[in-house]
């Protein structure tokens, strides 16, 4: 007779390990230690790098084809509840090889305070730009 035992999942000290486990462990062998979990997620619209990718952490190499990364500096632009928000000196990962873009979390995090600053208006942009806006429905 086939029975049945739940594996107990261990007690991760660094993200490393957690990502090391589950890279060579099924998550169904340990389905009955699992617990339901709900968050909020408020998703913001990058127009400049609709493909723009967030990492926890710095890797060595392109997640994607291992190539080398350099460290360089762009521009983000950020569509959120009808605002436009452009941040420049934005710090990121580009792969030498294809071109992919990372950010890494900490620093969408630095955007993010710096949102929440200006909702409370305890700083103001360093400048202002105009943006033109069209509706297709006059050209139709």
């Amino acid at each position: 007779m086939l029975e049945l035992t739940s594996a107990r999942i261990p007690d991760f000290k660094t993200l490393d390990e957690a990502v090391e486990f589950w890279e060579t462990h099924d998550s169904a062998d340990y389905w009955a230690e699992m617990e339901e979990v709900t968050f909020d997620v408020d998703l913001h619209q990058n127009l400049l790098h609709p493909r723009l990718v967030i990492l926890t952490h710095r890797p060595e190499h392109c997640p994607r084809c291992q190539r080398e990364l350099d460290e360089v500096v762009i521009e983000s632009v950020i569509w959120n509840k009808g605002h436009l928000w452009v941040f420049r000196d934005v710090p990121a990962l580009r792969c030498r090889g294809n071109g992919h873009e990372y950010v890494l979390e900490k620093t969408l995090d630095r955007i993010e305070y710096l949102l929440n600053l200006e909702k409370t208006q305890q700083i103001q942009p360093t400048d202002m730009i105009r943006v033109p806006v069209f509706s297709l429905r006059l050209s139709i």
